[in-house]
């Protein structure tokens, strides 16, 4: 008796292996029952060819499971690489859409910046321009009025006459003889032109504002030794140390903004510089520093836009 097995394509290597084992267990079983069966009816002879056949048969199945399983098993293989291949094509294009949304964040933030910085600096150039018009009106006035007190006679008086009714008549010393003393003038300042000093102050603003902080510098440092009375001496050696912040000289900038506070302590650029003071210490590492010269700020300066700042960098509401 012949027995055939079919197959059909299971859907692990599992089951593959299962179907395996049910039909050779069936052969098996088969052969057990077939040759007791006949013993009387066949001899040694044909059971013998009858056993060939059956493990022909058995082989062939053991074939056909073997290249099913290995076809089961390549198959899940590839499966298992195009899912994989899927997931990092996933993560990939969720990559490129964060760097796209981080590099677009950026450029807003520069954008932001700039716009900020360069509103500060218009803002800073009106003020100066006001005051300095402000200085100019005043000395203008006190030159009319030292003009006009020095046009005005002063009133004459009768010495004579006053000398006689309050006290006897002085007597004169013929020997000694009178002395005139030479009148020293007050030294002149020298006259500056105020348009020429605003030139001066305006052309460091714009190199700060076109990112040129090396000539921002220069030209800074040249607008306080040129016109050391100004008033706007303090925030020019402001803009110093934050152009000397802005090309990451924070030692540097630490230094210019000290002797902003040392030589203009009442300058209202005073908090800024404090504040930068902290930004570039934060920089170079010195976190208790940067805390400390914060707390400095809301301390000295409570009002100022500055301490709003520091305290928003320190937390405190």
């Amino acid at each position: 008796m012949l027995f055939r097995v079919s197959l059909d394509a299971p859907t692990s290597t599992k089951r593959s292996r299962s179907a395996l084992t049910a039909a050779v267990l069936a052969l098996v079983g088969a052969a057990s029952l077939a040759l007791p069966a006949h013993a009387g009816l066949f001899d040694d002879e044909e059971a013998r060819q009858q056993i060939i056949v059956l493990r022909g048969q058995l082989g062939e199945v053991q074939r056909a499971l073997d290249a099913r399983l290995s076809e089961l098993e390549a198959q899940a293989r590839n499966r298992s690489i195009i899912d994989l291949f899927n997931q990092v094509e996933t993560l990939r294009a969720e990559f490129a859409r964060l760097r796209g949304a981080l590099e677009l964040l950026q450029n807003e933030l520069e954008v932001a910046q700039k716009r900020q910085r360069d509103l500060y600096v218009d803002l800073d150039g009106r003020m100066r321009k006001l005051e300095a018009a402000a200085v100019e009106q005043a000395r203008t006035a006190a030159q009319a009025v030292s003009a006009t007190a020095a046009a005005t006679p002063a009133p004459a008086v009768n010495l004579a006459g006053d000398a006689s009714r309050s006290a006897p008549p002085a007597v004169i010393n013929q020997s000694t003889p009178s002395i005139a003393l030479p009148t020293v003038a007050a030294p002149t300042p020298p006259i500056i032109d105020p348009a020429q000093e605003q030139r001066a102050y305006d052309q460091g603003l714009e190199h700060f504002r076109s990112g040129r902080f090396g000539e921002a510098v220069t030209q800074f440092q040249l607008f306080i030794r040129n016109f050391p009375r100004s008033n706007q001496v303090s925030s020019a050696q402001y803009w110093i140390g934050n152009s000397l912040y802005a090309t990451r000289d924070f030692r540097g900038a630490i230094a210019a903004q000290r002797q902003l506070l040392s030589q203009y302590p009442d300058s209202n650029k005073a908090p800024d510089a404090l504040l930068n003071i902290a930004t570039s210490q934060a920089e170079l590492g010195d976190l208790q520093g940067a805390r400390a010269t914060l707390q400095e700020v809301n301390a000295r300066y409570p009002s100022s836009e500055a301490a709003a700042k520091a305290r928003q960098r320190l937390g405190i509401r």
